[in-house]
């Protein structure tokens, strides 16, 4: 296939529209092929009875999905102040690194998972996926050794690498590039949901003593939480479509309107061929390394004030073990709340770097508070509400990944993109909580001092990756005007599994 200059961006040629229509024909889609129509229009309210079928039916299971792996991996965080430190016999630098451990085996995971991701049936995936890590949850149920505890976190961890690039895959899939932050932040906010579940469980289960049927209270959470996980996998294993031209509960016709609907994302839908060109061109693309490092430093900060956040309430501000259990919940409603405030935002303003500048802003006044404020009975009220401003920052994930789904093209090169930004992610929560030393505690005030470096690298990074696209929209939109001025993009590429360097009808978004 023929395809316009790859060097758009640099180049700066001026678009042959005829040119492009011609390549029209030319579906390079594993999925989309053959329920393709660029003739079709779609009135505004047949856009809106499809994207609410696909919120019914769709967004459901993608937010169940991300509240089990949220369940499962935080589990342990749970059980830390219910008595699980004691009762394996270990320390608080050895919690930190059953934590560290889950993400090293993340990383593990990701280059393969990435690959499994474009290449397996996602619906199906994405089910055997959370049965497995169910399995492994309830096995942790039985662990008093910290050993096998570590084995197991780093087995955990490589099978939830699934999840993440899964759930981005298929939002693609079904949600246009207007929608998706709103639709990331919706199942990312059941980190929230997980707070506030954990938070009621750990209450509830605290209060069982003297060893029922010979199980610990945190043990038997955890198997709860199991349970409860391994009926979810189920449940998506069976409802959750491989894609929309997969869908059972559509008719032929819906199909065809569910993939023309989002070809204005430029993205295609899925493209098993693996093309070394697409990995060559990620690996030089250097907005490959500005999503690693955005993803990086961020987790960086809030990796370790989640893991922590239990041993902060308890241990530093001097609530007790039920009180701090129950504080978790107005953290994580405000976490949620969070998530879809920065949606909103970046749907508003078109800007999703700035949005995420501006989310620093609370977490580095909170943290002021939380560092120079003595803890006491007078003050741990005003720290209480420092540590909850602190929360604002974690808005910033679905940020991130809203930029990776919008802005990667092409099924080789995003499989590649996925996995660098998933790798820095998982890498930023694996070294957070040894930022958080035994020896800094209980208030661990040089942890914070190193956050405010961290919040610095953080915006420098957000800025400079607005600068990088922002520069490649200007040169794309000179080339895509008309003789008499006006932009002109009709897609004609979408489904031509074409990269966003690649694809001259490529925007992107900032």
């Amino acid at each position: 296939m023929s395809t316009p200059s790859t060097h758009a961006i640099d180049d700066k040629p001026q678009i042959d529209h005829d040119e492009l229509k011609q390549l029209d024909t030319v579906v390079d889609d594993t999925e989309a092929a053959g329920y393709t129509d660029s003739t079709l229009v779609i009135s505004p309210e047949e856009n809106r009875r499809l994207r609410n079928k696909a919120l019914r039916r769709i967004l459901p299971l993608l937010m169940l999905a991300y509240l089990c792996q949220a369940l499962d991996k935080s589990t342990i965080g749970t059980a830390s102040i219910m008595g699980w430190i004691e009762n394996v016999n270990t320390d608080t630098n050895h919690y930190g690194l059953t934590s560290t451990l889950h993400w090293v085996g993340l990383i593990a995971g990701e280059p393969l998972c990435n690959q499994l991701v474009r290449y397996l049936p996602l619906g199906k995936l994405m089910g055997v996926a959370v049965i497995l890590w169910s399995a492994l949850l309830m096995g942790l149920a039985f662990s008093l050794h910290i050993k096998v505890v570590f084995g197991l976190r780093v087995v955990l961890g490589f099978c939830e690498a699934i999840v993440g690039p899964g759930l981005l895959a298929l939002t693609v899939q079904w949600f246009t590039t207007s929608e998706q932050p709103t639709i990331g932040a919706a199942w990312q906010s059941m980190l929230g949901g997980n707070g506030i579940i954990s938070s009621l469980l750990g209450y509830g289960f605290y209060h069982l003593k003297n060893k029922p049927q010979g199980l610990y209270g945190w043990q038997w959470m955890s198997i709860t939480i199991a349970l409860f996980s391994f009926a979810c996998g189920f449940i998506i294993l069976i409802f959750l479509p491989d894609s929309p031209t997969k869908a059972r509960w559509a008719s032929e016709e819906d199909k065809v309107k569910f993939v023309e609907r989002v070809r204005g994302n430029n993205q295609s839908l899925k493209q098993k061929v693996f093309k070394k060109e697409q990995a060559w061109e990620a690996a030089k693309d250097p907005f490959t390394y500005c999503l690693f490092l955005l993803a990086f430093s961020q987790t960086l900060i809030v990796g370790g004030i989640n893991v922590f956040a239990g041993l902060l309430l308890n241990r530093a501000f001097g609530f007790s073990v039920l009180e701090s259990q129950l504080l978790g919940i107005p953290g994580a409603c405000l976490g949620i709340i969070t998530y879809y405030l920065m949606a909103f935002f970046i749907k508003l303003t078109g800007e999703t770097c700035l949005m995420m500048c501006a989310f620093a802003i609370p977490n580095i006044i909170g943290s002021i508070v939380v560092l120079i404020v003595t803890p006491s009975g007078h003050t741990r009220g005003g720290l209480l509400v420092a540590w909850y401003m602190m929360q604002f920052f974690q808005a910033c994930n679905p940020a991130i990944f809203a930029m990776l789904s919008r802005n990667s093209a092409g099924q080789t090169k995003r499989s590649i993109t996925y996995a660098v930004t998933y790798i820095g992610w998982a890498g930023g929560n694996a070294i957070a909580p040894q930022i958080f030393q035994k020896r800094w505690a209980p208030r661990y005030k040089t942890s914070l001092k190193i956050h405010f470096g961290l919040y610095a690298w953080f915006i420098i990074v957000c800025l400079s990756t607005r600068t990088l696209l922002a520069r490649r929209n200007k040169q794309r939109k000179a080339a895509l005007k008309d003789a008499d001025g006006t932009v002109r993009n009709d897609h004609n590429l979408a489904f031509s599994d074409l990269t966003d360097l690649e694809n001259p009808e490529f925007i992107y978004s900032l």
